[in-house]
């Protein structure tokens, strides 16, 4: 029963984040994100932060892994949606498992590829499929 209601508010959060857009805010589809070989950074050498990749707003302190494909994004103050390509969606979703704890995040619900958890002030979702792969993060 918690697992269903898990996969429902993520598959709402992940809606929402879409359809709440500013429509004065750019939305385009994103090329692949690396940060340059070399230089200096806080992050662990298997992960990139949101800044890395371009992403304005966010917690500063999520890590995702690095080479992600995004398909497209939202990058609002109060909103940040990315669409991943698919066929990372799985490593991804291992991934956040492994390294949301230890960026100071709670995770609130897990199973079914996908989660919900909470932290410096946002509240995120992730979720993966067969056919998508989203991370949705709102303020808390």
């Amino acid at each position: 029963m918690i697992v269903r209601r898990s996969a429902v508010c993520v598959a709402a959060l992940l809606l929402a984040g879409c359809g709440a857009a500013n429509p004065q805010v750019e939305q385009t589809p994103m090329p692949a994100v690396s940060p340059a070989t070399g230089s200096p950074s806080s992050t662990p050498p298997a992960g990139v932060t949101l800044r890395d990749l371009g992403v304005e707003h966010g917690p500063a302190q999520l890590i995702l892994p690095g080479g992600l494909e995004i398909d497209y994004q939202v990058d609002n103050p109060n909103n940040v949606t990315l669409v991943l390509d698919v066929s990372q969606g799985r490593s991804t979703y291992d991934f956040l498992r492994r390294s949301l704890r230890a960026g100071g995040f709670r995770i609130t619900a897990d199973g079914q590829q996908s989660l919900t958890f909470t932290g410096h002030g946002w509240d995120g979702a992730y979720t993966v499929s067969e056919s998508v792969a989203g991370l949705t993060l709102r303020t808390g």
